[in-house]
């Protein structure tokens, strides 16, 4: 009897485990239609502080009831594994808890970070000046944060050097006086998403990821941006087609120094340098966690390139210069042209 009862009870263990197994297979398994195919993750999923803490898994999002942002009450959204879980931020948006259209206040000028028509609705990795002149830009992901932004704007400014700072909407919510301070240091703004997810989104929630992102960056600093970079250079969730719609820019990069993983501040100057070329786009990180190594590395990647002979620009500018080159080239060609076959 005693035997026949400890096998009963086995088995109804067993078979509750399975059943939750696969009941969780069929929302976050590897089989998950929602998430991105396998080809189109960047290693910039792989999120960690470069402060030598693990790197976290790069696929699969955290389950359902994780807040991103757990002094919410009812946490609703998705942490994705690119942020820190620990920001003392509101986990999710909708258009009215966001930002309204409205207008900055009247003493702050409207900044416009417009595109060449030659760039709207592409995807730009890297630029390629017609005279190989060494420029280079500086770009830094999911901020503003506090415990980065400030000191790499301090590098920045004592280096007289513009930048271009991807904006999360969580992050710009919760730290406008930063966001302020970027903009009125002269840098450029992209637009990064609300919540930077990976996982496949309706048509209506990947229009409000990059809308209400525009929205407010508006309002907090008064900048209207056509500069986008999806998180994870995810391409497939319906946030970049709706950029591409809207003939935004797509900005990945061309130079990844893997700040996002723990590595030391030693490693990512020989990555950059390493990488480093004409019109190269470096991707760094200000946000989503601490990024000492990051900030430690700046102003020696600075120093090097420099000594290398490399300018900085921001990508409006290696975007314009661009355009500026390539208009020359061709209005040389047409006064050729038209010059050669005058009688």
């Amino acid at each position: 009897m005693f035997i026949t009862l400890v096998a009963v009870t086995f088995g109804s263990v067993i078979g509750l485990s399975w059943h939750f197994h696969k009941s969780s297979q069929g929302t976050f398994g590897a089989k998950d239609s929602t998430l991105p195919p396998a080809s189109v993750v960047s290693p910039h999923q792989e999120r960690a502080s470069n402060s030598g803490g693990k790197s976290l898994p790069t696929q699969n999002p955290v389950p359902a009831g994780t807040s991103l942002f757990p002094t919410s009450p009812k946490p609703k959204a998705i942490a994705e594994p690119h942020f820190s879980p620990n920001l003392p931020q509101e986990s999710t948006t909708s258009s009215g808890d966001a930002a309204s259209p409205e207008s900055p206040s009247a003493e702050q000028p409207t900044i416009s970070f417009g595109v060449p028509p030659e760039f709207q609705a592409k995807i730009i990795t890297k630029i390629t000046p017609l005279d190989q002149q060494k420029v280079i830009a500086l770009t830094f992901d999911d901020g503003p944060w506090p415990s980065n932004t400030l000191k790499i704007l301090e590098i920045l400014k004592k280096n007289n050097i513009k930048a271009t700072f991807f904006w999360v909407g969580q992050a710009l919510k919760d730290h406008p006086q930063i966001a302020k301070q970027v903009v009125a240091e002269g840098h450029a703004i992209g637009n990064h998403t609300w919540h930077h997810w990976y996982r496949q989104l309706d048509a209506s929630t990947a229009a409000r990821e990059l809308d209400d992102t525009a929205q407010l960056i508006y309002k907090t600093t008064g900048v209207k941006t056509s500069l986008f970079r999806p998180p994870g250079a995810v391409m497939t969730n319906g946030v970049a087609d709706y950029a591409i719609q809207q003939k935004n820019a797509i900005v990945m990069w061309s130079n990844d120094p893997m700040d996002y993983r723990p590595l030391s501040a030693h490693q990512l100057v020989n990555n950059v340098i390493r990488k480093a070329h004409p019109g190269a786009i470096v991707l760094m990180h200000d946000g989503g966690g601490n990024h000492p190594a990051t900030v430690q590395a700046v102003p020696q990647i600075i120093a090097k390139l420099t000594k290398q002979g490399y300018k900085f620009v921001t990508i409006p500018q290696l975007l314009e210069m661009t355009d500026l080159q390539k208009s020359a080239v061709i209005a040389k060609k047409d006064w050729s042209s038209s010059f050669l076959t005058q009688p």
